[in-house]
């Protein structure tokens, strides 16, 4: 089975809220490394979206996008999610500490 880490950049099935349907998109692993290795088959992650010119106020831009494997310039959304590991189509890279520093000030907005 592969391991995750905090702020892996992977891509997903993600769910849509509104229907039972899923759509392949980047995300950040934000469930800490001891939940990754003890927990049942789970992850916490955070949405990932290209759609920059649609960001909420407090939504922020990944600095070091291409580092992280994103394949286009990418803000951090505020759509959190647990979902399952088989879940995971595949892991693109993880983020700066820039970036890391980031994603932890949205998280303490949005949570």
């Amino acid at each position: 089975m592969t391991s995750f880490f905090k702020y892996d950049v992977v891509v997903v099935k993600f769910p849509f809220a509104s229907s039972l349907k899923y759509k392949a998109r980047p995300a950040i692993v934000v469930s800490s490394d001891f939940y990754n290795e003890n927990s049942r088959e789970t992850l916490l992650i955070l949405a990932v979206s290209s759609s920059i010119e649609n960001k909420l106020d407090f939504e922020l831009e990944i600095l070091h996008w291409e580092e992280s494997g994103l394949l286009k310039p990418s803000i951090f959304k505020s759509s959190l999610a647990t979902i399952e590991k088989d879940f995971v189509i595949s892991k693109l890279g993880s983020l700066a500490q820039s970036d890391v520093d980031r994603i932890e000030k949205l998280i303490e907005v949005i949570c």
